[in-house]
């Protein structure tokens, strides 16, 4: 599970990514995510907050067709800087778009697969960083952890094809009877697909569908 990320740059399978100080660098999380989502040819594929975007890389490398987004300017800049890296690798459609959630989307765009690593962590005003700001938009969850969360399954059934999929992590530091309501009230139905556990903490890839 864990990846030896150091330098710069790093491998993951054929993909080569490049890392910047003011994007999220991939984790246990991020590799959760990336060893549970299933992704088929031709999929249409959107990947909110993709950071280095090393997820959405991976999905067009399976001939996916991917639009990724992410807040951070930075992150914007870098996932398309790894696309151009990797461009020999990318089977599928790849388009990158700044903006919050799904604000970037369109009405009539319809996903195959959905993902999401949100800042999922509780936060309390004496946790932030400070800085430049981005780390802690990249881990702030709020206080009860599922302040975007929150907001992503709401915004879920509108773009999301009627066989669809869409995959997020949830942390065991927050609530799950929190989570559970908020898929319930969006009429949406949920499995847990993977887990993994370190120190106090246990997280949890969610796959929600119709």
């Amino acid at each position: 599970m864990k990846k030896n990320i150091l330098s710069k740059n790093f491998h993951y399978n054929n993909l080569i990514i490049e890392l910047h100080p003011e994007v999220y660098k991939p984790a246990e999380d991020t590799f959760l995510l990336l060893e549970s989502i299933q992704i088929k040819t031709g999929d249409n594929v959107l990947e909110i907050g993709t950071g280095c975007g090393i997820i959405a890389l991976e999905c067009a490398s399976k001939e996916a067709n991917v639009v990724c987004t992410d807040i951070n300017p930075y992150a914007v800049a870098l996932a398309k800087s790894n696309y151009k890296r990797n461009k020999s690798f990318i089977k599928g459609r790849f388009e990158v778009r700044k903006g919050d959630l799904f604000s970037t989307i369109n009405d009539n765009e319809k996903f195959d697969v959905i993902i999401f690593n949100p800042p999922y962590l509780p936060t309390k005003k004496n946790d932030l960083v400070g800085g430049s700001g981005w780390f802690d938009i990249a881990t702030n969850g709020g206080i009860n952890g599922l302040r975007l969360t929150k907001r992503f399954i709401d915004g879920i059934s509108k773009y999301l094809s009627n066989n669809g999929r869409a995959y997020f992590l949830f942390s065991s530091l927050s609530n799950k009877k929190d989570i559970n309501l908020y898929i319930s009230k969006s009429s949406l139905k949920a499995k847990i697909v993977s887990r993994y556990s370190f120190n106090d903490e246990t997280i949890y890839v969610y796959c929600i569908y119709f």
